[in-house]
């Protein structure tokens, strides 16, 4: 409960979600001098559907980032292949 302060209050009424119907954000005072537009993209990252939530862009930046380590490995062991076949001709 604030009581006799000065706050900087967002709530979110349209939260898209069936689990929660209001979210209420309490601004550090360090952040409180933001823009309504920056505050409101910060709340809006926090309101989500649950039951179509995405991961989040971490998680799948990882999930990219081990793709393209299996690419690399496949591509440097079939140049590993195609090298020990050149020289197994090569030798015969």
């Amino acid at each position: 409960m604030v009581k006799g302060v000065n706050k900087t209050v967002i709530e979110v009424n349209n939260t898209g979600s069936k689990l929660f119907e209001k979210i209420v954000f309490y601004v550090t005072p360090e952040y409180g001098n933001m823009s309504a537009k920056q505050l409101r993209r910060a709340a809006n990252a926090f309101s989500f559907s649950f039951e179509d939530q995405k991961p989040p862009m971490s998680l799948r930046r990882r999930t990219a980032d081990r793709r393209r380590k299996r690419i690399m490995l496949l591509i440097a062991a079939g140049a590993v292949c195609v090298a020990a076949a050149v020289a197994l001709i090569i030798i015969l």
